[in-house]
């Protein structure tokens, strides 16, 4: 068994530090009330490894994502826009789609936020904060992009 294998007794509310400039900058909550977090992500459309190296970005599929919580912390909606192949991208191009969804919620304050783990069906895909009793972890989905771990404290692993 690997070392860093253990079992973990997932939280019922999950803390998520606000980092600027990094996975977490779009987060916080707005004027309504709302919790929400925007970011960048991404999926292969075939899996990793079925496609020879160099080919990668034609079978990256960007987006620019939106959750939505109640004060509570439960999910509410999810926004999605699918923003395109890697090849066919600039990196700016899915970052402006973000700063636009986020300027649709109206006033926001940047903050930390507390949020339950929950899933969400986008395009065929599972996209969401989905525990992992294997790893012991909850792993941002689908590209696994930022990991939390006990002790629970709202940082993350890349």
């Amino acid at each position: 068994m690997f070392s860093w294998f253990r079992k973990s007794k997932f939280p019922k509310k999950l803390p998520i530090n606000r980092m600027e400039d990094y996975h977490t900058h779009f987060l916080g909550k707005t004027s309504h009330g709302k919790l929400f977090w925007a970011y960048e992500t991404f999926y292969f459309s075939q899996p990793f490894g079925s496609f020879k190296n160099e080919d990668w970005a034609k079978y990256r599929r960007e987006y620019a994502i939106l959750h939505l919580f109640d004060k509570a912390g439960n999910h509410v909606e999810t926004k999605s826009k699918f923003t395109g192949i890697t090849a066919d991208l600039q990196e700016v191009d899915t970052y402006t789609v973000l700063e636009e969804m986020v300027r649709e919620l109206g006033q926001v304050e940047y903050t930390d936020i507390e949020v339950k783990p929950f899933s969400v069906k986008i395009d065929g895909v599972i996209f969401g904060l989905i525990p992992d009793s294997e790893t012991g972890s909850i792993d941002l989905q689908p590209s696994s992009t930022i990991s939390f771990q006990e002790p629970w404290d709202g940082e993350y692993l890349t």
